[in-house]
Order: C-alpha cells, then structure tokens, then sequence
C-alpha cells in the first residue's frame, strides 16, 4: 500500500474519533498498524507516531483516581502535525 492510502486511513480513523464516532484506543491502534507501514519515514518521525499512540492509550483511560491524563484534542492536534511531516511518496 502506498503511504498516501495508509495517511488517508489514519487521516479518516482520526476524524471519526473527533466526531466520536471511534475510540481513542482504536484510533491508536489504526494508527500503530498503518504507521508501521509507512515507507521511508525517519527514525524521529517513527518514535513521535509511538508517542502519539501512547498518548491515545492514555487518553483512552478513565480519570478514575485524579491523574493528569493528555487531553484528546491536544493530542489530535500532534496527530495533525505529525501527519504534515510524513513522507506520501516512498
């Protein structure tokens, strides 16, 4: 698959867990599995989409006993920039 298909899939998983239509966990894993995917991505560019999906994860989790948890839009908006960055052409 080309990166550009494998972007618009995450693209899309990204909008719906805006329109919460999908969950940050899901939206985590959509992103891990076409992430991985990607060709000719820098090392740098690989570690911050690990980042961003541990973000998602935690995000996901109740704030049952007061933790600081990451807020989704803050990290939707990483998601946004990161996707600005990656490679659409191999």
């Amino acid at each position: 698959m080309s990166n550009e298909f494998l972007v618009a899939r995450i693209e899309f998983a990204a909008s719906q867990c805006r329109a919460q239509k999908l969950a940050a966990r899901e939206l985590a894993e959509t992103l891990r599995g076409n992430g991985r995917a990607l060709e000719a991505m820098p090392y740098a560019l690989i570690k911050e989409m690990e980042c961003i999906a541990l973000d998602l994860d935690i995000a996901a989790w109740t704030d049952e006993d007061g933790f600081l948890l990451p807020d989704l839009t803050v990290v939707l908006e990483k998601l946004e920039a990161w996707l600005k960055q990656v490679p659409r052409t191999a």
